[in-house]
Order: structure tokens, then C-alpha cells, then sequence
């Protein structure tokens, strides 16, 4: 019997060779949802989807696939290594919940050469923290909601570096987003490891508790407007390779990370997967961390994903 070859991109993806981009792209969202471990799919599917479409929505890669005649051929860079340098994933590594996860050195995909170059410089895929906290206009600056968010912000983005990305090497916090999308979705720090987005929107509260059950916020027993599920939902859009999860960040009294008390209903489970958890700078860390380690591969750096995400950050 003649040997079977793997499938080419095209049929991982499930188009045909002269497939429109606008295909490529609908075909790769459709795949990546079915490939996606975290939705029962396998972490090597999932990756070979991603080469494939990496492949095929960049022109110049297509047209050089295309040309060694990969129809129904090898997978080529689909399988190879998962590795530069010393970013070598663990033998037998679920990716997941070892207790060196955060220190492991990252994995950069897709995978790269001297004859293919990464899809992102490596000065900006090495670096952790990008961006800045947008400044407000000077009217909205005056404003103590702006204010308030500002700071913020710039809280966030203090203890993520601190406690987040320290000793967790493939982590990379994005800050000031707005998503080039028809609603112009606006996110104040992203952070990514692996194929997890966690969205984070912050403000610094005035002194009160604060109530959260799940779906509504009150400060004080008065409603707290949120626009943190729409963002999750239109970020989860933009990039259907990854699990996103947001976090609504409530800062406090600076000597006080765990001001403002959340408190919440009896029976509620704060540990339970949810599209936003509300929590103060005490438990921010340990919830984001935990959300990260739990997903696959999470000492891989996705080139494309970053690359996207600075773009909406202007870097």
C-alpha cells in the first residue's frame, strides 16, 4: 500500500487550493473553535491549524508554499519542533498545572529559522510589557471617572509586572488596546500565555464595599455599569484561536491590596469558570496566574496573537 501523506494546510483547514482570503480567514475561525483544547480539541490540531493559516493568510507564504507543490504533501513546519533556542516545552508536558509551569523558558510559535524568519522582531516577542495606559483627552482628564480609571490603570499595569510577569517568562501584558473592529472595542491591559487572553479593566474606587454576583456590580447598593462582558465577548471574536477571560481589577487603599471588599452571594463560588470575575489587587494575581497555568501550552508565545495585539495597542 502506498504510504498516506498528511494533510496539507488547504485540507486542514478545509478549503480548497484557491480558497479567497476572506475563506482562508473564515475557515481558519471555524477550524480554530473545533481544534481549541480547551473546547475539546487537541493541542496538536490546534497548532497545526494555526501554521496553516499563518501560511495561508500571509500572500508571500502562500505563494512559496504553493510553489513546492504541498497539496496533499508532507505537514512540513506544521510538525516540526515547537522550540528556539533554549524554549524547550518539557517531555510529556501537558502544558497545564506542573509546579515549574511559570518558570519554564518560552516556546516561540510558529516556529522559525535563519530561512524563516518570525512573523513578529524578536526585540518586541522577547520584551514582557508593551504599551502604555491611554491618557484621556484634557476635558475627560478633569473628570473623575478618567481620573479614576487613569490611576487605575497604572496600578494594573504596576502589579501585573510585579506579580505576573516575574518569574513567568512567556507572559506578555499588553496595555492601552483599541481593536481596530466595528465597535472600536477598547481593552486597558491584556495579558497572553499560551492560547489564554486575560482582559483586564481597572479603576480606583472610592472608599465602600462593593457586591458582585456574577452578573451585576454594586458599589455601596448602587449599580456599577459594566462594559467588561462585551469587550470578553468582541475580544473572544477577534481572536477565536484563544480562551478569554476577563477581570474587572478594583483598586483601593494603596497600602490595602485587599481593599475593597468584594463581597458576594452565599453559595457562590468564586473558583468556578466565568466570562468576568471581579476581585481586588490581593486576589488579581493568583486568580490571573492560576487562569493562565490551567490552559495548554501556557510557556508558548503565539507570534501572530502578540503581533495583533500590539498592533491595537499602537506599538
Amino acid at each position: 500500500m502506498p504510504e498516506r501523506s498528511d494533510p496539507s494546510y488547504y485540507d486542514i483547514l478545509g478549503i480548497a487550493p484557491g480558497a479567497t482570503p476572506k475563506q482562508v480567514k473564515d475557515a481558519y475561525r471555524r477550524a480554530a473553535r473545533k481544534a481549541h483544547p480547551d473546547l475539546g480539541g487537541s493541542e496538536e490540531l490546534f497548532h497545526s491549524v494555526a501554521v496553516a493559516y499563518e501560511t495561508l493568510s500571509d500572500p508571500a507564504r502562500r505563494e512559496q508554499y504553493d510553489k513546492r507543490g504541498r497539496f496533499g504533501g508532507r505537514r512540513d513546519e506544521a510538525s516540526r519542533s515547537r522550540t528556539f533556542g533554549a524554549g524547550t516545552r518539557p517531555a510529556g508536558s501537558s502544558g497545564a498545572r506542573d509546579d515549574g509551569v511559570f518558570s519554564h523558558p518560552p516556546v516561540y510559535l510558529p516556529p522559525f529559522s535563519p530561512d524563516q524568519p518570525p512573523v513578529l522582531p524578536l526585540v518586541l516577542a522577547g520584551r514582557q510589557s508593551h504599551g502604555a495606559a491611554r491618557q484621556p483627552g484634557l476635558i475627560a482628564r478633569l473628570g473623575a471617572e478618567a481620573r479614576s480609571r487613569l490611576d487605575g490603570e497604572l496600578r494594573t499595569a504596576a502589579l501585573v509586572e510585579a506579580t505576573v510577569l516575574e518569574g513567568y517568562p512567556a507572559a506578555r501584558l499588553v496595555n492601552g488596546l483599541v481593536f481596530p473592529n466595528r465597535a472600536r472595542t477598547a481593552a486597558g491591559h491584556v495579558v497572553l500565555a499560551g492560547y489564554r487572553i486575560a482582559v483586564i479593566d481597572s479603576f480606583t474606587a472610592s472608599p465602600g464595599n462593593f457586591s458582585w454576583d456574577g452578573r451585576s456590580l454594586r458599589h455601596q447598593g448602587r449599580p456599577v455599569p459594566l462594559r467588561m462582558p462585551a469587550t470578553v465577548r468582541e475580544v473572544q471574536e477577534l481572536f477565536p484561536e484563544c480562551n478569554v477571560t476577563g477581570w474587572v481589577l478594583i483598586h483601593g487603599a494603596r497600602n490595602n491590596p485587599f481593599d475593597p471588599v468584594i463581597d458576594t452571594p452565599p453559595g457562590f463560588d468564586r473558583s468556578a469558570p466565568a466570562l468576568v470575575q471581579v476581585v481586588n489587587a490581593g486576589t488579581a494575581a493568583r486568580t490571573l496566574k492560576a487562569f493562565l497555568a490551567a490552559g495548554p501550552q501556557p510557556n508558548t508565545v503565539q507570534l501572530p496573537v502578540l503581533g495583533r495585539l500590539l498592533s491595537a495597542a499602537g506599538s
